[in-house]
């Protein structure tokens, strides 16, 4: 997609969501220990109980995607069935490619690829 960009002399931005797996409230009841640095004195044996998803929680890449998915399809892009990492606006000439937290927009005008940018940072 990148190749096919620079030979049709698209524009290109990007994108890292550092907190990508903590959107998604979680489905299920999880409880953890109290995490090193962060234990409360006097209280090292209670456990704490989840509400949204954490980094190195099985569940966290899932619950993250559901949100993605989501929210792009109220942007109006479809995914693609042969990669569901890409993401399609014919309308606006978009395609957004989503690799875990990395998203790369590309697409012929560049105003409408910053707007869609901000809307999809909100």
């Amino acid at each position: 997609m990148v190749a096919l960009a620079a030979l049709k002399n698209w524009h290109i931005t990007s994108l890292d969501i550092k907190t990508a797996f903590l959107y998604r409230e979680l489905d299920e009841e999880l409880y953890m220990e109290q995490p090193e640095g962060f234990k409360v004195k006097s209280q090292e044996g209670k456990v704490l109980c989840l509400k949204r998803a954490i980094y190195g929680l099985k569940q966290a890449a899932l619950a993250w995607w559901k949100v993605l998915d989501k929210s792009m399809g109220e942007l109006g892009f479809t995914r693609l069935c042969s990669d569901s990492g890409i993401f399609v606006n014919k309308d606006q000439s978009i395609i957004v490619i989503i690799y875990v937290d990395n998203v790369l927009f590309l697409g012929t005008d560049k105003q409408k690829l910053l707007k869609i940018k901000e809307l999809f940072m909100k």
